[in-house]
């Protein structure tokens, strides 16, 4: 059904309506779905309604604004262009989930976006930007999933995939950790944010390097004021692997594996074989390193077959 001021039909000889366009306060509804807009056109024939004039559509409780949209009525499909800024306003806390888990609401941003309303699918493509309170992904395209809280985010080789989430510093305060790649992609429900191609994690003086990287967050918990209060998203342990490289101030890492854990705040870098380097004791190199954030402690372990090696420059 819908409404408006006036109506200018178009018809066809012997076939019926050709075209209907209506101006002036434009109502729509199909189901679920609403549509608001100054001028609509609707051909019968392709099944199309095309919104112009600030138009704005509704599903449930999530909306949807741009500078245009065409609602394909035989396949449920949506196409939005031009400052396209959707809104998900039925989000409710998820304990077992993390990035996503808050029941704050998840603003999308984009140039363009086509969706399918079952499932519930969109793909954000042209400067997407998803974010929900303090967590967010800024990609060339994204692929949401709202009904499974996953995302799946394209770089390109301007620009790159970039994935803000939250650690913890000694204080307990949370503080922001940036990582861009090349795709990212993440489900609510697994807590697992995997990063792929060119991966550069950088946070809190630690800038991360790898061809791959996995980050397990912690879940939201049963808590909900926990939730509400958005304290959700925060990192319990990373795997990075490919020629990772951990870089700090005055001291720097290399090896092909790494595990990072953040109660800890320890770092342990294997394969390669794995190496450290600082300004104070040179370059040592063995079967594994341990070392701490916080401070100059490196644990190195060898092997008969691959002994502790340390290189110290001495001065002259």
């Amino acid at each position: 059904m819908s409404t408006s001021e006036n109506v200018d039909a178009t018809f066809q000889p012997g076939k019926g309506i050709e075209s209907l366009v209506q101006q002036g306060n434009f109502e729509y509804t199909d189901g679920e779905q609403r549509a608001w807009s100054g001028k609509a056109t609707y051909v019968p024939d392709q099944r199309l309604l095309t919104l112009s004039q600030s138009p704005r559509v509704a599903v449930g409780a999530s909306v949807t604004t741009a500078k245009g949209m065409r609602l394909y009525r035989d396949t449920g499909e949506g196409v939005a262009e031009g400052d396209v800024k959707s809104t998900y306003n039925d989000m409710k806390p998820e304990p077992q989930g993390s990035l996503l888990a808050s029941g704050s609401p998840i603003h999308v941003t984009a140039q363009s976006m086509k969706a399918t309303r079952m499932p519930t699918i969109a793909v954000y493509s042209g400067n997407a930007r998803l974010w929900q309170d303090a967590k967010v992904v800024q990609a060339p395209v994204i692929r949401f999933d709202r009904d499974h809280r996953s995302v799946v985010a394209e770089g390109s080789k301007r620009q790159p995939v970039s994935t803000v989430l939250v650690q913890l510093d000694k204080a307990g305060r949370a503080v922001p950790v940036t990582v861009t790649s090349d795709r990212l992609t993440y489900t609510d429900s697994e807590r697992r944010a995997h990063f792929e191609g060119n991966v550069v994690a950088k946070g809190a003086g630690v800038a991360t390097s790898a061809a791959a990287m996995d980050v397990f967050l912690e879940p939201a918990g049963s808590d909900q004021r926990t939730i509400a209060q958005s304290n959700t998203g925060k990192i319990d342990h990373i795997i990075a692997s490919g020629s990772v490289v951990v870089s700090q101030p005055g001291r720097r890492a290399a090896g092909d594996r790494l595990v990072y854990t953040a109660s800890e705040d320890k770092f342990v870098m294997t394969g390669g074989p794995p190496s450290i380097f600082d300004a104070e004791h040179g370059k040592i190199t063995g079967v594994s390193l341990t070392f701490f954030r916080g401070d100059d402690r490196v644990v190195i372990e060898g092997s008969q077959a691959l002994p502790t090696v340390t290189q110290t420059r001495v001065a002259r």
